[in-house]
Order: C-alpha cells, then structure tokens, then sequence
C-alpha cells in the first residue's frame, strides 16, 4: 500500500526550493549603479528581471548590478543549514527504525 504521508525531508525540501527561488529570483542582493564611473548609488535587494529603474541620478539612468560573492554566499548557507537538517532527520530516521525492530524482536522473543 502506498504511504500518502508527507515525510520531513519531503517538507525539508520542498522548503529548501521555495528559499533558493526566492533569495535567487525575487530577492536578489544588488547594487544600484549610475554614471560613466559606476558609483555605487544604494545596496539593496531586487527583483532579477528588474535591470533598469526609471530614477536617475545627476542625469544617469540607474541599473542594477548583481552581486554575485553575496549571492553565492547566501545561497551556500542556505544550503549548509539544509544540510545539516536532512542529515540530522536521517539520523533520527535510523534511531527510529532501531528502536522499532528492537521493540519487535522483543515481543517475538516473549512469545
């Protein structure tokens, strides 16, 4: 019979891509350049498809500049963390299946 249950590392992952598409599509850390010079207007978070912005600054158009080391960074702790969650309910996922066929063998043997 097919289990309908949802497992944790079920959510645990389904949670992990809903992050990665947010903090790599809707969320992107940026910044906001103008000017022959590309100075650095404001550092902020944006949405990806978002490159050019109406304002302009001292007759500049501003655009968005992705900072990729933040990005990079972001999503690698992201993945650490999810990581060590998955590895952790695997962990308890083999205590769980020892204590239960130790809790079977014990009732087998009382037999």
């Amino acid at each position: 019979m097919i289990d309908n249950k949802i497992s944790p590392k079920g959510i645990l992952l389904i949670l992990y891509l809903i992050v990665i598409i947010f903090v790599g599509v809707v969320f992107v850390p940026c910044y906001e350049v103008w000017g022959a010079e590309k100075n650095v207007h404001d550092v902020g978070y944006t949405f990806l498809f978002k490159t050019m912005d109406w304002s302009t600054v001292n007759g500049f158009k501003v655009y968005y500049e992705i900072n990729y080391a933040r990005l990079i960074y972001t999503i690698g702790i992201v993945t650490l963390i999810a990581s060590i969650i998955w590895m952790l309910l695997l962990l308890w996922e083999k205590e769980d299946r020892r204590v239960s066929l130790t809790a079977e063998s014990g009732e087998e043997r009382r037999e």
